[in-house]
């Protein structure tokens, strides 16, 4: 799932190299973000130039993306979330279909909260389903717990907010204190195991999505019905956190350099 074909990669790169920038990019700057050599990204600028995708501005020098696409039409400007969405799909589907359980991917939100972007349902006759229109608190679930996990230690208490929390299930952990304890050792193990402290009969298994900075920049999480859990816990665990792993990487890989 982390193959990529050079030329192509280096196209969509460029596309949405440009896309991101609104005054769109000179050549030479094109040239340096993508660490590519100066005649093929002139070539690939000309192609797409040709192609209507890209017009170059004659006062300028800069190319910019073409207004028909700017206005939303590939998802690259309207949604930011298109594309962590497109490369975690193939992921979770696997995962679903391999586990026989549910997956979700997450991104934080509103303070206190996390939101998913998209779930793949397991295809059993038992699963656990999410209603992914739900803010997911950070304190007591799973996803929340690996998102605050990977950011600095200072501002976890901020994101979750001050309490007091509320017990959605008998098992829910309200304890601020304990909370901070339990998303220290999140930190330290690299994933987030939490057994019915959102919803009775539900155990969620999550672990962060990276991005450059070693900031969780989404969560992938496994949804499963905790009468199944204990049967494959290290399964789940292994299987969720090698997919987070190899999901960052992939992200790493097709990200253009950040500017100097």
């Amino acid at each position: 799932m982390t193959e990529n074909v050079l030329s192509a990669a280096r196209v969509l790169d460029l596309i949405e190299l440009i896309a991101a920038a609104d005054e769109g990019v000179l050549l030479r700057e094109a040239t340096m973000r993508l660490n590519a050599p100066k005649s093929s990204t002139l070539m690939l600028l000309r192609t797409l130039v040709n192609r209507g995708y890209v017009y170059r501005d004659t006062v300028s020098d800069r190319y910019v993306l073409a207004d028909q696409h700017r206005s939303g039409g590939f998802g690259w400007i309207s949604d930011p979330h298109a594309r962590l969405v497109a490369a975690a799909r193939p992921f979770m589907e696997s995962l679903s279909q391999a586990l026989g359980e549910s997956m979700n991917f997450a991104v934080l939100d509103k303070p206190g909260h996390a939101r998913a972007l998209t779930q793949v349902v397991a295809d059993v006759e038992v699963r656990y389903v999410a209603n992914i229109n739900r803010p997911i608190p950070l304190y007591c679930t799973a996803i929340g717990r690996v998102l605050v996990s990977r950011q600095p230690e200072a501002e976890w208490g901020q994101m979750i907010g001050e309490g007091p929390f509320l017990a959605l299930t008998r098992y829910t952990q309200t304890d601020p204190i304990e909370i901070m304890k339990i998303i220290g050792q999140v930190r330290d193990q690299g994933h987030a195991v939490v057994m019915e402290e959102f919803a009775l009969g539900g155990t969620g298994v999550a672990a962060p999505v990276l991005g450059a900075d070693g900031r969780a920049v989404a969560a992938l999480n496994i949804g499963c019905v905790t009468s199944r859990f204990a049967e494959k816990r290290e399964r789940l665990i292994g299987a969720v956190m090698a997919a987070a792993n190899a999901l960052s990487e992939q992200l790493r890989v097709r990200r253009p350099a950040a500017t100097p």
